[in-house]
């Protein structure tokens, strides 16, 4: 599938790699017919044809944007790709490896998506794919994500300190512990990893991926697979037909936060939510990844399905700073799931069919249905991909007229938002005239009039009144400030914070306890297992927050529970009542992060480990107001081998690795006698002498006072929560 480019005897040949594959975009194609030339000038030219751009070779239409915009016919053989974009120059034997194995999977999606393409063309209603297939075609659509050219960008520098993205800290450590020297062995890895997946019918394979890959984008896999339905679309109308973009399988459909550094002037995104994922085939074919967060008639009818789905909905739009507006533009595309043949349709409803007890077998089918869809819904999947072609320099097209059409309906579109579902921050710019969203738009604009069309574009600006309010207020905070910053400020500048950061992360944990609270009050009446687990994803997507605002979220949770809610609204403002102790837990948390000059925690890690110092906090001081002995012993033992889990999965590296090594040693011989506790399980005793024996040999040895940045005072706080609150290491009765 790739094009050698020369190279010195004895080196490997360097490739054209295309990101989306020929077989895709042969269906944009069109045969090339060569401009007629003189008898004169033929018997002149020895070479009159370009590589790929001989008579009959597949061309396709182009909107070039990579200057001023210019329709010009590109070979398939040169579009949509880069030299050696999946070379690995550190293989010794095979530097193409990678991406023959890609070629690999897209040979096998290429037969499956022609079995689509030759039911669509005979107008069938829909195709019936095996179970094999459906999950090739699912992994085809994931891997076409993750090697798009956006992540290309991601991942390729030449140091690991050029690695400047949202997970720094995260690629950081993992090269750290899998010896890469390179972001991009990373990416070539995860892809290696991602092709060779068995999806076993178990569903063994998500645990073996978060195993084998980088975690952060294992969990992304698995969520794109798991948690998104396929469907296939085509326009009802004739002449409708979808553009193809260099990102278009890379992109997403759904609201995307971002967030002004008031120090750095720099937008960075704070949070995405992915409603729809597209793979367009044809101009008139293209695969839809819907989310399970967005309404299925069919099975909303169970109402406990349906409650539990709007709350999860709502807890992914509250991530957001406008939560009102992350709404999805597409929420109203006529598509439901594939019907399948262990289930059966009754009154509107899928239930097993018989002989079914719901189990996976190799010999199930799946019906994708074709849904036709309206002339807005196109234009408005065409209009993600033209939001998001800012960063890229090439778009194809079919038929100049359906291109002209949609260039047309997104740069007049109105960027007042008409209805709930319409794009509210469709055409965003800057107030920068090298924005790089405004050039775009000039340049669509220049193309649609090559096109015949006289529109001329329309955009908004950032709406930034919220942040700018909370940056003045930053910027009084830090005029009329102490020199030395109170305990209380220490605490949360080790988190991250700063004076100038303090108004807005101060709101943002006020929305979070919100959010806390709706979600306690949206549940009630739903079973007590759903709302648990509702509880422990709101836990989940909180720690994926910055450090400091869970923080201050976990004084409002402690201060409103155990003193009341006037309490949780004057936080830092004056020291706890004498009950309290003399470091509060996530104050001995936070300061145990700078305990050494590498990171101790990853954030991730220390949200955890203040959410359990917290809430082990809450319920021990709330012990003492328990009479029933019954009670009080099961909460001892929640408290001590509940929520928090193993000690060798406590987050803090140097201590996990002391607490394993002690585990298998007590694993190998036996708990010693002084650990053992004749009424708890082996399990138990073998945790708590594990965390005793750390305690006792290994703690002080790790972190002794005076050689860190912490006193003898903070250490023994640190070590206080650990081992007395979060893991506690001696009987709390």
């Amino acid at each position: 599938m790739s094009s050698s480019q020369g190279s010195f005897k004895g080196a490997p040949i360097s490739q054209y790699h295309h990101f989306i594959p020929r077989f895709i975009l042969r269906n944009f194609a069109h045969p090339f017919e060569p401009p007629k030339l003189s008898k004169k000038s033929a018997k002149r030219s020895k070479n009159k044809y370009k590589k790929g751009c001989y008579p009959g070779d597949p061309m396709l239409y182009t909107i070039n944007l990579a200057g001023p915009a210019e329709l010009i016919e590109a070979p398939v053989s040169d579009a949509f790709g880069r030299t050696d974009m999946y070379r690995d120059f550190a293989h010794a034997t095979n530097q193409h490896s990678l991406e023959q194995q890609l070629s690999g999977l897209e040979s096998r999606a290429a037969k499956i998506i022609a079995k689509i393409r030759m039911e669509h063309e005979a107008e069938k209603g829909g195709v019936w794919l095996p179970r094999a297939e459906k999950d090739t075609l699912r992994k085809f659509l994931f891997i076409m994500k993750y090697r798009s050219s956006g992540f290309h960008t991601r991942f390729y520098h030449d140091t690991a300190a050029a690695y400047s993205e949202d997970d720094t800290e995260d690629v950081l450590e993992y090269m750290r512990k899998k010896g890469y020297k390179k972001p991009i062995d990373i990416w070539f890895h995860n892809i290696k990893t991602l092709l060779e997946m068995e999806m076993d019918l178990k569903g063994n394979w998500a645990a073996e991926l978060r195993k084998s890959m980088y975690p952060n984008d294992a969990e992304w896999a698995i969520m794109h697979i798991q948690a998104m339905y396929l469907a296939l679309c085509k326009p009802s109308n004739q002449g409708d037909e979808f553009l193809i973009t260099e990102n278009a399988y890379g992109i997403h459909e759904g609201p995307v936060s971002s967030q002004l550094n008031p120090v750095t002037d720099e937008s960075t995104v704070t949070a995405y939510t992915e409603y729809h994922v597209f793979g367009v085939i044809s101009p008139t074919l293209v695969m839809v990844l819907r989310s399970f967060l967005l309404p299925i008639p069919e099975e909303d009818k169970d109402d406990d399905v349906r409650k539990s789905r709007e709350i999860m909905y709502e807890l992914s739009r509250k991530k957001h700073i406008y939560p009102s507006n992350a709404t999805s533009a597409l929420e109203d595309l006529p598509i439901s799931k594939a019907h399948t043949s262990y289930t059966r349709a009754v009154n509107g409803s899928r239930i097993l069919a018989e002989g079914e007890d719901g189990s996976p077998r190799p010999y199930h089918k799946f019906c994708f249905r074709f849904f036709p869809i309206s002339t807005e819904h196109v234009n408005k999947i065409n209009c993600v991909m033209l939001e998001q072609s800012h960063s890229i320099s090439t778009i194809a097209f079919k038929s100049r007229i359906a291109a002209r059409k949609t260039l047309e309906y997104y740069l007049s579109r109105s960027c007042e938002p008409q209805t709930q579902n319409n794009f509210k921050f469709l055409k965003t710019v800057g107030d920068q005239p090298d924005d790089k969203r405004l050039i775009c738009l000039k340049k669509l604009e220049q193309a649609a009039r090559q096109l015949g069309s006289a529109s001329v574009y329309r955009f908004q600006g950032f709406e930034q009144q919220e942040d700018e309010k909370f940056a003045m207020l930053g910027q009084m905070l830090q005029e009329h400030s102490p020199k030395e910053p109170t305990d209380f400020m220490k605490s949360y500048m080790n988190l991250g914070g700063s004076t100038l950061r303090f108004p807005k992360d101060m709101d943002q944990a006020k929305k979070m306890l919100n959010m806390r609270i709706k979600v306690d009050v949206w549940s009630r009446g739903v079973d007590e297992r759903v709302r648990e687990r509702v509880r422990n994803h709101v836990q989940e997507l909180f720690c994926e927050l910055p450090p400091r605002r869970v923080f201050f979220y976990l004084k409002s949770i402690r201060h409103m529970i155990l003193k009341g809610v006037e309490r949780a609204e004057t936080i830092g403002s004056k020291k706890p009542d004498t009950e309290a102790p003399e470091t509060e837990p996530e104050d001995a948390i936070a300061n145990g992060k700078s305990l050494t000059s590498s990171q101790l925690f990853r954030d991730k890690d220390l949200c955890r480990l203040m959410h359990f110092a917290t809430l082990n906090h809450i319920d021990l001081t709330k012990l003492d107001h328990v009479d029933n002995e019954f009670r009080r012993l099961a909460i001892i033992n929640s408290i001590t081998f509940g929520r928090a889990g193993s000690i060798c999965d406590c987050g803090i590296a140097i201590i996990e690795k002391k607490a394993r090594a002690s585990r298998q040693m007590f694993q190998a011989t036996q708990v010693p006698f002084e650990y053992h506790v004749p009424f708890r399980t082996e399990e138990q005793n073998l945790e708590m002498a594990t965390r005793m024996f750390t305690r006792d040999h290994y703690y002080r040895k790790l972190f002794p006072a005076g050689e860190n940045a912490l006193s003898e005072a903070q250490v023994a706080a640190l070590e206080d929560m650990l081992f007395n609150v979060v893991y506690p290491s001696k009987s709390v009765g």
